[in-house]
């Protein structure tokens, strides 16, 4: 299913049925050059955000990691037998540390699309970035184009990608097998 579609029922499903999700506040309150300012940190939409964008994420990876380890082959656990080893054991020694490898690459590209993904929880009421710059649009004392405040968007995407991108790269070097 849609990954907003998801976030939408998690979100109205509660209510719906009566269940009432409270408690989950954690607010700062303080004044800041005469101003009350209130800093939410944590609430239910937040909540259900990380719920929502976790169990889609892992729903994914689980699937990157079985077939990581389908791709082993079951050749590696008998060896592993025939050395001595218990079958978890070897499993634990020889299959996942295999697994682990060849899974970097596609787990590479979960981690690249879980930002991207954060702009659903925009229609649940999180303040992500898009929802401030729907505030800064509309708000009547800042005057600036909106097409400048979505190339800052996409410029800060792009940096926090290319980050993600570029450490699992290094991690994928750094755990590969030389002549492999």
């Amino acid at each position: 299913t849609p990954l907003l579609a998801q976030t939408l029922l998690l979100f109205y499903l509660p209510a719906s049925l009566g269940i009432q999700i409270t408690g989950w506040e954690l607010e700062f309150n303080f004044i800041l050059l005469g101003k009350d300012i209130t800093l939410t940190l944590f609430n239910q939409a937040i909540l259900i955000g990380i719920i929502t964008l976790g169990l889609n994420s892992a729903a994914y990876q689980a699937e990157y990691f079985r077939g990581a380890i389908l791709s082993v082959g079951e050749g590696q656990i008998t060896a592993a037998e025939s050395l001595g080893m218990t079958r978890l054991s070897g499993i634990y020694h020889v299959v996942l540390p295999q697994a682990l490898r060849r899974v970097i690459p596609s787990w590479s590209n979960e981690a690249v699309y879980l930002p991207k993904y954060t702009v659903v929880v925009y229609f649940i009421g999180v303040k992500e970035l898009f929802r401030e710059a729907f505030y800064i649009m509309t708000h009547p004392t800042i005057a600036v184009d909106p097409l400048i405040i979505y190339i800052v968007i996409a410029i800060m995407f792009l940096i926090m990608i290319s980050l993600i991108s570029k450490g699992l790269d290094i991690l994928h070097k750094r755990t590969g097998i030389p002549g492999l």
